[in-house]
């Protein structure tokens, strides 16, 4: 047997329709359905540039860090090849590098800033060579020779071939007693990571030019580790903690950030509850409509009865009303919401280039752009619960209109 019989599908398509002097209860139902496809919509756009956000900011800090620290109890690792032999053994270790990392003051004429200084070893850093948008990456044969961020040498009016003067805390002695380590290094390359944090405060550099800064002779800060399958990070990190002395640091790149991706969850759901309350509102709308039709109808529900219509047959035509307003709504909205998602970035930038306002500055956010990433899973719990909330709105108004008595509206005709 059919769910819907022909006859209250061609009522409920009729009740739809508009007579003269029903045009504002028609309005009252249409502009709900509008309403849950603005609501739809809304959700599928916001939940789709949260979930981009969080996927481009993932893979920003990725790109400029290792999926695994490993550091020792103190701040220095003198036993390091043992440990380096260690890791790069370790099934789903795709590459494990020593750095050395440092505290320092750039000085650059008038201009004084501090900047995170990284010694790396330049054939391991394949990935950091690729972010380079000017001059070359380092040549790994202990030179002082630095590579900056583009935001860093536009603050301090850098550019290919200056001379910078770095000062690190690491203090040797002089005549006048303790004094810090300086050394004038040569700029050869500049960067442009995507991430602000990383292009204004990082300086990269060849692990020995570090070592030779500050004195360390042959010890490294960590190990940076990267695996082949960045989600099973925490497991490799696990496996890497049994192999290493007692006191040793490892720290995966999940747990290193949880609380900054936790906090982007977080807004997420939070901001998926308080615009669902868009649908929600419109679904109400749509309860008070069908309301009035039932009020309009009272005496055509009153004859259905009379020749024998069921109650269960009245309350199927009002929930297929009801049903088409969110149908049509959740699939307006759903289409609107996946087309714009989809061609978000465009079109910002062609406003911003129409209006001349920027929407996003690398000054004050973590990135310059507003990514949307549409995720399937996310899509589909939207619909489904737009379309469980528009039939449910249609129970009240339908029993209403299946308790509707025939002699009671049939009295005074």
């Amino acid at each position: 047997m059919a769910l819907f019989l022909p006859y209250e599908t061609m009522l409920a398509r009729r009740y739809l329709r508009s007579r003269r002097d029903e045009r504002f209860v028609s309005l009252v139902g249409w502009s709900s359905a509008i309403g849950i496809a603005i609501g739809v919509m809304t959700l599928i756009v916001v939940l789709s540039v949260m979930n981009g956000a969080a996927v481009e900011i993932r893979d920003k800090i990725l790109g400029f860090s290792s999926h695994i620290d490993v550091q020792g109890p103190g701040d220095r690792v003198q036993a390091w090849p043992q440990w380096l032999t260690r890791i790069r053994a370790m099934p789903g270790v795709e590459r494990a590098a020593p750095y050395v990392q440092s505290q320092v003051l750039l000085s650059y004429g008038s201009m004084a800033r501090g900047a995170l200084l990284k010694g790396v070893q330049a054939d391991q850093e394949k990935d950091l060579a690729r972010h380079l948008i000017e001059g070359r990456f380092l040549n790994g044969n202990g030179a002082f020779e630095i590579v900056i961020g583009k935001d860093l040498a536009r603050k301090m009016g850098l550019r290919l071939g200056s001379r910078i003067q770095l000062m690190s805390p690491a203090a040797g002695v002089g005549p006048a007693g303790a004094v810090p380590r300086m050394r004038v290094f040569d700029v050869v390359g500049i960067f442009d990571s995507g991430f602000y944090e990383y292009d204004v405060g990082w300086v990269l550099t060849n692990i020995a030019a570090v070592q030779r800064l500050n004195r360390m002779g042959e010890a490294v800060t960590g190990i940076e580790v990267f695996v082949d399958e960045r989600d099973r990070a925490p497991v490799i990190a696990a496996r890497i903690r049994e192999q290493l002395p007692v006191g040793s640091w490892v720290m995966d790149w999940q747990h290193r950030h949880q609380s900054f991706f936790r906090a982007l969850k977080t807004e997420r759901l939070a901001m998926g509850v308080i615009l669902s309350l868009i649908v929600l509102v419109a679904v109400f709308n749509m309860v008070s409509s069908l309301v009035m039709v039932v009020m309009e109808r009272r005496k055509e529900i009153a004859v259905l009865k009379t020749i024998g219509v069921t109650h269960a047959s009245v309350m199927r035509v009002f929930m297929l009303m009801g049903g088409l307003l969110s149908g049509f709504g959740t699939l307006i909205g759903t289409l609107l919401g996946l087309l714009l998602a989809w061609k978000l970035d465009v079109l910002l930038m062609w406003i911003e280039h129409l209006t001349g306002i920027r929407f996003l500055s690398s000054d004050v956010y973590f990135i310059d752009h507003i990514p949307s990433v549409i995720e399937p899973g996310y899509v589909l719990m939207v619909v489904l619960a737009s379309l469980v909330m528009g039939l449910a709105a249609t129970f009240y108004p339908a029993w209403r209109a299946a308790s509707v008595p025939p002699a009671d509206a049939l009295r005074y005709e």
